[in-house]
């Protein structure tokens, strides 16, 4: 199917009600339907407020080990998919359908963003995403632009992102992200995914003038993009930095974080939470603590206890139950929901989520298990 065809097809599917994606009843029961408020538990949680249970989303909820994602997918390609803005509303809203989670994150990925900087974006099946053009040099790193207007070639994610915050309206809050830059940058450097991600740490060191207008480009560009997020409807705006743990703490502080409070210091004035994921940075979490997030996600390499004691009371957190154990027994899966709901009381506030994302194979039975589960058990 061309991408002109998909769009129509989604456009055609979207407009009788995108099957039954879209038309359920919401979240917080029909007296919602008729006007009542939105279930803000996440917000209340992010913001260290009182909150009647512990709400729970997951990383990559939106994704392909749902059937229903698979349904959809089966009749485009990946990309079209992204930059289709009924398709990208539809695969966003279904978790919260099949599910009840407590937030939507958007479908989107974290390497269309820097198109419009001039990177040129490739999808293959086997391969995934990839760029044509990665930056190796000075001079790579200074063609690229920063769009002044941050819908030019990304007006696809904001008004997908209207359609999900009218069609989640009086349900569950919408979490718009982008990859930190420091993580992004990576894949720009490498061309594509990358076990570690040696021509970029090479980079980082051999070409330091490349890096650093690579890193100040990606980070303007990047704030621009959420807070555009934010005014198409995004209630609370997440950073990924899946690549922090690629350099040790005293690189990643003076050569990382100093750009994710950058761009936080910059969304501050959205009014939204902000929540910043620093996957493998275990030993910067002092110095995380005070980057400018409300929010700040453990992975599943600490232990929620300790990272709630290195935290403290001014951040909420979000974690960090072993994403693999959605393979185990119910029961299993019931004892460590129970353990890392433990865990979080300590914290300011408390979001339940997995330690990184939903493993492409997970039981769909066994991830409304562990849903139920967060909100039985964390019931106050």
């Amino acid at each position: 199917m061309s991408e002109r065809d998909a769009t129509d097809f989604a456009r055609r599917r979207f407009v009788k009600g995108v099957g039954a994606a879209l038309t359920v009843a919401p979240l917080m029961g029909d007296d919602a339907a008729a006007g009542s408020q939105m279930n803000d538990t996440f917000l209340k949680a992010c913001r260290g407020a009182p909150v009647d249970y512990t709400p729970v989303w997951m990383m990559r909820q939106a994704g392909r080990y749902l059937p229903q994602y698979q349904k959809v997918l089966a009749q485009t390609d990946f990309l079209t998919a992204v930059r289709t803005p009924e398709i990208a509303a539809e695969i966003t809203i279904q978790p919260v359908d099949i599910f009840g989670v407590d937030a939507a994150i958007f479908y989107s990925d974290i390497t269309t963003v820097v198109v419009p900087m001039g990177m040129d974006l490739r999808y293959s099946d086997d391969k995934g995403p990839s760029y044509a053009n990665p930056v190796r040099t000075p001079a790579d790193a200074d063609r690229l632009i920063v769009p002044d207007d941050p819908a030019d070639g990304l007006s696809f994610v904001y008004e997908a992102q209207k359609i999900c915050a009218r069609e989640l309206a009086n349900r569950v809050p919408l979490i718009g992200f982008a990859g930190a830059p420091f993580t992004v940058c990576a894949y720009m450097v490498e061309g594509g995914p990358s076990h570690a991600f040696s021509t970029y740490r090479r980079l980082i060191f051999d070409e330091r003038a490349a890096f650093t207008t690579l890193m100040d480009k990606v980070s303007q560009h990047t704030a621009n993009y959420l807070k555009a997020q934010a005014a198409a409807g995004a209630n609370a705006l997440m950073l990924f930095d899946s690549n922090a743990g690629l350099l040790g703490p005293d690189d990643y502080e003076s050569l990382n974080l100093p750009y994710v409070r950058r761009i936080l210091a910059a969304l501050k004035d959205t009014g939204v939470p902000l929540i910043y994921f620093g996957l493998g940075a275990h030993s910067s979490l002092a110095a995380i603590r005070d980057c400018g997030a409300d929010v700040i996600s453990i992975d599943y390499g600490l232990r929620l206890n300790e990272a709630v004691a290195q935290l403290g009371q001014n951040v909420s957190v979000q974690g960090n139950i072993e994403p693999y154990v959605l393979y185990d027994s119910k029961a299993e899966i019931r004892r460590r929901v129970a353990e890392t709901l433990a865990a979080g009381k300590a914290a300011r506030g408390h979001v339940f989520n997995l330690g990184h994302g939903v493993p492409r194979y997970s039981p769909v039975d066994n991830v409304k298990a562990m849903v139920d589960a967060v909100h039985e058990l964390s019931q106050v």
